[in-house]
């Protein structure tokens, strides 16, 4: 984008110069020479340590532009220029960029990649060709500085592995592998309902959505337009690939694997999403059973996009690759088990780089860690109580490690936050800070004034927050709006109700805010149910005036076109 605005305004400003103010003017853009390219360094040895300090720097010259009629103006941004980098003096591939400045300053791991991009060997000193292009415009030759060698030892780039990271770039949500470091990889994936992430390959690469409405599964690896990536609305494991070649991915959602062939009945194996594995009791009806396996999923692509309805049924094959591992096939595969007795069959997807699968007798299925469907907040009441603490007040679990909920509170010396209706049980309290908290601490979460309260806990990154309900709740993106200027009413407890005006049905859908200037905080929804960072309402497809009910307390909401 950067590129085509410049030159629409060199190809103006060409116009303009080439133009004659009466029969025989002739003006002229004089001045445009080659740069000057110097560097700060004639070798550099790279490694892992020098990621992120300045390695090298190079600098050049510009050209005094002036033309012929003084009073007309050279344009800005002209020329535009092009830092170069080569594996060869000839320059036939190369590696490029458009920097801001008349120098530029690479990193360790900028120029790790750059050298890998253009082809240097690992761990060996090989001189990396640098020039400058300057160009006034596209049709316009360009012209080209001295060129600078400078001797580089790069260091191997793991790219055999791909990693899927939150939309903050702070956690790991999943890796995928990539046998042939060829940029096409795959893997298994444990996803919650429409979880947002971002991909990152080894040589920091990232990579989002195209940002172009519709989609949902082609990518992009320019970090100044892209959006992040996103799952469907279906939670659980997905089989995920993606080509850094065709710019795509995809996801195959699998609900259950099922075992088949000779067993008293199909057995089911269920997910242990702390453990990465699928396990399940298998009862072969005969010595030297032969069975299969397979899921029965949804494939969603480019083709498809998020939406069910036009997900792909499809079949998911596996088979034993021997020595105990497993491989996704086309066909089925053959699994025996020795005797007739019960078995524990697990596939293990821990490890990105091999799948493995183990059949012992008996019954070994996993221990899974606890689940927290909700977090109760004794304390948070005990204004209405007299001063006894219970476990009336709750919020629901939102993704593995976040909670949140619309309650009201009226407390008198504060509250904590229990794992289960149980005094024995793990609980959270404040930590050194406000909006932090600590396991099985001393003290309480301070006691608010009485109120209705958007209450958030993450129990990774051990945070909360308490947002006061207001008169009026806040809807952003309406009519392809994303501003806190439409709002509507409050009318309840914990509802608001009032009357939206759609002229143009958002491309985006519209989300629901309880807080001004707060973008981090909204509810999502579809179908009259809410969701806390849900995805976008799309029930503003029709132009016309609607009547918007929202409760927060019960997560539900109407929309009624008038």
């Amino acid at each position: 984008m950067k590129s085509i605005k410049q030159y629409m305004i060199i190809f103006m400003a060409v116009l303009a110069l080439s133009s004659c103010e009466k029969d025989g003017d002739m003006i002229i853009l004089k001045g445009h020479e080659a740069s000057e390219l110097t560097a700060s360094e004639t070798s550099v040895v790279l490694s892992k340590d020098n990621d992120d300090e300045p390695v090298l720097s190079l600098s050049w010259s510009g050209s005094t532009l002036s033309v012929t009629d003084e009073s007309m103006g050279v344009p800005s941004g002209v020329p535009v220029f092009r830092l170069q980098a080569s594996a060869s003096e000839d320059f036939q591939s190369i590696v490029e960029l458009e920097p801001d400045f008349s120098y530029y300053t690479f990193s360790g791991a900028k120029l790790n990649t750059w050298a890998k991009d253009a082809g240097l060997e690992p761990d060996v000193a090989s001189p990396l060709y640098f020039r400058v292009q300057s160009q006034l415009g596209e049709n316009i030759a360009p012209i080209f500085s001295n060129v600078v060698s400078v001797n580089v030892t790069p260091y191997v780039i793991d790219m055999s592995q791909l990693f899927l990271i939150s939309t903050d770039k702070s956690d790991t949500l999943g890796i995928l592998y990539s046998q042939d470091w060829n940029g096409e990889y795959s893997g298994f994936v444990q996803a919650t309902s429409w979880m947002n992430f971002y991909f990152l390959e080894g040589d920091d690469t990232l990579w989002g959505n195209d940002s172009d409405p519709g989609t949902a599964f082609e990518l992009s690896n320019d970090e100044a337009t892209m959006w992040n990536c996103w799952f469907p609305g279906n939670g659980g494991a997905y089989f995920v690939t993606m080509s850094t070649n065709e710019f795509t991915w995809s996801a195959t959602w699998l609900p259950e694997i099922v075992a088949t062939g000779d067993l008293e009945e199909n057995d089911t194996l269920s997910y242990y999403k702390s453990f990465d594995q699928w396990a399940g009791l298998i009862d072969p009806s005969t010595e030297n059973a032969q069975i299969t396996l397979y899921c029965d999923g949804l494939f969603y692509n480019v083709s498809t996009g998020t939406n069910d309805v036009d997900a792909i049924a499809t079949t998911l094959y596996f088979a034993d690759a021997g020595s105990g591992l497993l491989a996704i096939a086309e066909s089925p595969g053959t699994f025996t088990i020795p005797t007739a007795e019960t078995h524990t069959l697990i596939l293990d997807f821990s490890d990105p780089t091999q799948w493995t699968f183990s059949l012992t007798e008996g019954n070994h299925l996993p221990q899974e860690e606890e689940e927290i469907p909700y977090l109760y907040l004794p304390g948070s009441k005990d204004g209405e109580t007299g001063g006894g603490w219970t476990f009336d007040n709750y919020i629901p679990q939102v993704n593995d490690t976040l909670y949140a909920g619309v309650v009201y509170v009226n407390s008198q010396w504060g509250f904590q936050m229990f794992t289960a209706a149980d005094w024995g049980a793990d609980y959270y309290t404040m930590g050194e800070t406000e909006g932090s908290l600590v396991k099985n601490g001393d003290g309480n979460i301070p006691a608010p004034e009485p109120g209705f309260f958007l209450i958030t806990a993450d129990l990774k990154n051990l945070t909360y927050s308490l947002i006061p309900l207001g008169d009026e709740i806040y809807l952003s993106g309406l009519n392809d709006v994303w501003d806190f200027n439409t709002s509507i009413p409050k009318t309840g407890d914990g509802v608001y109700s009032g009357s939206i005006v759609v002229t143009t049905p958002s491309t985006y859908g519209f989300r629901i805010y309880p807080e001004v200037d707060n973008w981090n905080d909204y509810f999502g929804g579809a179908d009259g149910s809410l969701y806390f960072l849900g995805s976008s309402l799309t029930d503003d497809s029709q132009v016309g005036t609607y009547t918007l009910t929202i409760d927060l307390i019960n997560m539900t909401y109407q929309m009624t076109l008038n």
